[in-house]
């Protein structure tokens, strides 16, 4: 899969061969057999009786989904998930004895990959686990691209951060030379820093990196024309 960029990336199959399988249910029979059921398939599995033992997982270190049961004794598993899950990058499949319409186009509503009814048969439980991982493996190496890169992005000096916005709104270089009070040659220098230490290579890249760090680019400069791609 091109991500573009040129930066240093985990091999997809690295990540998912970290992926995990985090279980909240406070059925012990059925969480455990989920358990073993998964590592069976050579996948890796974490269970948690409570909302509030899940609450305490780590789910930053490696890819993984979430297999969710909605009546959990310390609180409401769907409510968890619209208030706190929903922001994670972690795909959930909701998993309950109990479903009926209206909260499964809750649960759909809400982001949600999927919802099973209990008893699931095994064959449709591995296919929706399937799904979640190759999700979860490519929002995991997204996120961490992005703080990747954001920490690069620390490391510019101002000037080199003025030509990157430059960049990225298609300016010439001649353009940002006038607006820092430069001569085209430093600014192509400095052009040429900043694209190593962001480890870009491509245009397309840095306007996706400039959106990923959370700059404010304008588009709307007559004297910037339809620069974009022209630069030299």
């Amino acid at each position: 899969m091109d991500t573009g960029g040129g930066c240093h990336q985990e091999p997809l199959d690295d990540a998912a061969h970290r992926f995990v399988i985090h279980i909240v249910d406070d059925d012990d029979s059925f969480r455990l057999s989920l358990v073993r059921l998964f590592k069976a398939h050579n996948l890796q599995a974490q269970g948690y009786a409570t909302l509030a033992e899940f609450q305490q997982a780590d789910l930053d270190g490696a890819p993984g989904c979430v297999l969710l049961d909605i009546c959990m004794p310390d609180g409401d598993g769907l409510e968890l998930f619209e208030q706190r899950v929903n922001d994670e990058v972690l795909p959930v499949i909701f998993v309950s004895a109990y479903a009926d319409i209206p909260i499964s186009v809750r649960v759909m509503k809400s982001g949600a990959l999927d919802i099973l009814v209990k008893p699931v048969p095994a064959e449709k439980l591995l296919a929706a686990i399937g799904n979640a991982r190759q999700i979860a493996v490519q929002r995991f190496t997204a996120r961490r691209e992005a703080r990747e890169l954001l920490e690069r992005y620390k490391t510019l000096t101002e000037r080199e951060r003025v030509v990157f916005a430059g960049v990225a709104e298609g300016k010439l270089n001649k353009q940002v030379a006038v607006e820092v009070g430069a001569c085209e040659r430093t600014i192509k220098s400095e052009r040429a820093k900043m694209m190593k230490k962001l480890r870009l290579t491509r245009l397309v890249d840095v306007v996706r990196a400039a959106e990923t760090v959370g700059l404010k680019l304008s588009f709307d400069d007559p004297s910037s024309g339809s620069t974009t791609g022209r630069q030299q």
